[in-house]
């Protein structure tokens, strides 16, 4: 029995199959979608090269590893509250979304298309109405056909494999979104900073080398022809820096010659060009050094985070709803929400801020104050309590607590209440009778008189 189907998994041929299943669509009958703004109705993955520049790919990793920190969730908004839906599709999300990735690497792949071909597909895929797991697509070639007034995306692959699918059933992010009517345009404006980081990176590598094999400079005070200087380097080489010709290592020279050893080999570098370059695709991609680095602010990446993260999650959050639930799921609130946990991320100290401030009006419970720092949560009752500081008042009774701390009566104060006397005899002479009961019948005298 082969080691797949002993262990439970299903005996594919590839990861093709896996995705599609094993008859595609390949819709290659289909004529082309009419767009309205261009003639072209397909879409070409194009970077310039920029993947095989290293500070473009330092910036892509960046920009991707920190979007990749996404924490989505599946919610349900109702009666004006907002609770995590704990299901199947939850955990798609969060943990595994699909048998090859983590989620991590999933939202990374994602978000490195996004920004590298400024195009991202995801494609659904459901058993039964039931969602199994979220696939990045990265196809060679995207054509958008139509079949029966419908608009589907034949997706090509680098291996020649084909398969169509309806254009609504995938999630589709785009980035710099303006000329044409469905894809995002492409990376032309980068091309002049990706040449120019190219020419340079060459150039340094061919000075580098130079450097290296220079040793020294050997002068010649009479003026002789290019030949004899040529022909004078040649022996002065060939006689001083073998083994055989000059195995004591010391160099002897008269009045012909004066040779001055280079001692340090350091390659010159044009820090004004360079830092050029790296800031011209830093600001393409919405980096900075810090972020690149690892050495940014709180302020820096807060400011990064809203720039450039919330946008991307926002646009996530939107296709993943409409792929994944239909539209009288999303009308009982169903949705996914993308967002990072920030706190987290943060320093320690901004973290005990965040948790003083929360836990001063009662906005955490104990368990999520000890998930703020790592800690264990400790559960039950208990977990569950909500930690306030006593200098918090409900604003209900704010305007009550304040003016009773001044000594002035409220209107909502009773009036003071006299303390009872105790009944009379009177009172308590059984033929009045109880209220809501008649009076007993008199003892003496005739009724009526």
């Amino acid at each position: 029995m082969p080691w797949g189907e002993a262990m439970g998994f299903l005996n594919i041929r590839g990861l093709f199959e896996a995705v599609f299943g094993k008859r595609p669509t390949s819709g290659s009958s289909l004529p082309a979608f009419r767009l309205l703004s261009s003639y072209d109705s397909s879409f070409t993955p194009f970077n310039g090269r920029a993947w095989d520049i290293g500070t473009v790919r330092a910036a892509v990793d960046a920009w991707a590893r920190n979007a990749a920190k996404i924490q989505p969730r599946h919610i349900r908004r109702a009666g004006g509250r907002r609770e995590t839906v704990s299901d199947s599709v939850e955990r798609i999300l969060r943990v595994r979304p699909n048998p090859y990735m983590t989620a991590y690497a999933f939202y990374y792949r994602v978000a490195a298309q996004f920004v590298v071909y400024n195009n991202a597909f995801i494609l659904p895929v459901f058993d039964g109405g039931k969602l199994t797991a979220l696939y990045p697509i990265n196809a060679s070639r995207v054509d958008l056909v139509e079949d029966m007034g419908g608009m589907y995306a034949r997706l090509t692959f680098a291996t020649g494999n084909v398969y169509t699918v309806p254009y609504e059933h995938l999630v589709h992010l785009r980035r710099h979104y303006l000329d044409n009517d469905i894809f995002g345009d492409d990376n032309r404006p980068l091309l002049p900073a990706l040449e120019t980081a190219d020419a340079f990176n060459q150039g340094m590598s061919k000075l580098a080398r130079l450097v290296s094999v220079i040793r020294g400079i050997l002068e010649a005070p009479t003026v002789t022809k290019q030949e004899d200087l040529a022909a004078r380097r040649d022996a002065f080489v060939r006689d001083n820096f073998s083994i055989e010709a000059n195995g004591s290592g010391v160099i002897i020279t008269d009045g012909k010659h004066k040779y001055t050893p280079i001692q340090q080999k350091e390659t010159p570098i044009p820090t004004g060009q360079l830092e050029f370059v790296r800031r011209e695709i830093y600001d393409y991609f919405g980096m900075n050094e810090a972020i690149v680095q690892n050495k940014a602010t709180p302020e820096e990446m807060d400011a990064f985070y809203r720039g450039q993260l919330v946008p991307f999650y926002m646009q996530l959050a939107q296709g993943l709803t409409n792929a994944i639930f239909t539209e009288r799921e999303q009308s009982f609130g169903n949705e996914v929400l993308c967002e990072m946990d920030r706190i987290q991320f943060e320093t320690l100290d901004k973290r005990v801020e965040a948790a003083q401030f929360l836990t001063n009006i009662g906005a955490l419970e104990l368990d999520q104050v000890l998930e703020v720092f790592g800690f264990p949560p400790i559960g039950g009752e208990e977990g569950k309590r909500r930690v306030q500081t006593l200098n918090m008042v409900n604003a209900a009774i704010a305007d009550k607590y304040q003016l009773e701390s001044n000594g002035t009566k409220t209107e909502a104060d009773p009036p003071p209440q006299k303390p009872q006397e105790p009944p009379s005899q009177a009172q308590q002479d059984p033929q009045e009778g109880e209220e809501g009961q008649e009076p007993a019948d008199p003892k003496d005298g005739k009724e009526g008189a």
